[in-house]
């Protein structure tokens, strides 16, 4: 067999990255389109399952220059044609939340800050939108299914173990042990 007989994932046909502190007007803009609206929403997506402590965490990593986890995914069939139909969000739900939060002053961060306690824009956080313009909801379903169906949530042991370590080592600085 040859690497290029692997049948390829959906490639999202346009990318690009929107500023966090428009991200509110953004998704308004997107939502009001008479067109093709923004649906937040479709009948495949998870519930609203991150828990407040979590949408803080997502902000404080995006604010502090976080790199990873920015991507959204998007599908809109008639994106590149003109002729837009369906326009729904395929993954990144949480994310989005957690970001809209925050701007709409619901999530806090760095020990109960919102947005309206910071007095410039934080002009080094984007998001990156990835629009696909698959054309059947089979394709899609497919593409949420490729996105969401590897790797593992890491469990609350495995990250309580991290911090342990993290705390342990920051102990050892503190007394020059490092």
């Amino acid at each position: 067999m040859r690497f290029s007989q692997i049948p390829q994932m959906s490639r999202p046909a346009y990318v690009v990255d929107h500023m966090l502190s428009g991200l509110t007007k953004t998704i308004a803009d997107y939502q009001n389109d008479t067109a093709s609206p923004l649906n937040l929403e479709p009948d495949f997506q998870r519930f609203h399952v991150w828990t407040p402590e979590q949408q803080t965490s997502y902000v404080e990593f995006l604010l502090r220059g976080g790199q990873s986890s920015r991507d959204l995914y998007f599908n809109c069939p008639g994106w590149h044609s003109g002729h837009p139909s369906t326009f729904e969000l395929v993954d990144g739900k949480q994310r989005l939340e957690a970001c809209l939060g925050f701007l709409n002053g619901t999530v806090s961060v760095f020990s109960g800050l919102y947005r309206g306690d910071f007095t410039d824009k934080p002009f080094h956080v984007t998001l990156r939108f990835h629009i696909n313009s698959l054309q059947t909801r089979e394709e899609v379903l497919r593409w949420y299914l490729d996105i969401n169906s590897g790797g593992v949530v890491h469990s609350e042991e495995e990250l309580e173990k991290v911090r342990t370590l993290l705390s342990e080592e920051q102990e050892r600085t503190k007394h020059g042990e490092g």
